[in-house]
């Protein structure tokens, strides 16, 4: 009995831990015609990598940005290089859902 304890106590502290993990919820919605390719999301203290996202699809990601931020998009499509210009506003807490939208002329609303 003595010996599961502390065993008990650090797989309390552990799942604790991994609970508190907070961060800002970011989706990513693909409403273009075509994939995005190269999608990177970017901030203040963060960059996240979103890989691909074929046509009326979205990605999820979970960003921890250092303080107050903004977000940037950036992904090819259709042979071109896209770069939205930072916009929005959110911090680190849990409390922020943050949504980017790829229209069909690959603007970021």
């Amino acid at each position: 009995m003595k010996q599961r304890l502390p065993i008990t106590f650090l797989l309390c502290m552990l799942f604790s831990a991994v609970g508190c993990k907070r961060g800002a919820k970011l989706t990513v919605i693909n409403d273009s015609e075509a994939t995005l390719n190269n999608v990177v999301a970017s901030g203040e203290g963060f960059t996240e990598f979103l890989g691909s996202i074929p046509h009326g699809d979205q990605r999820h990601a979970t960003i921890q940005p250092a303080g107050e931020s903004s977000l940037k998009l950036e992904f090819d499509a259709d042979g071109k290089h896209f770069s939205s210009e930072p916009s929005g506003y959110f911090e680190a807490s849990g409390h922020y859902k943050v949504t980017a939208t790829v229209s069909p002329d690959f603007t970021v609303t």
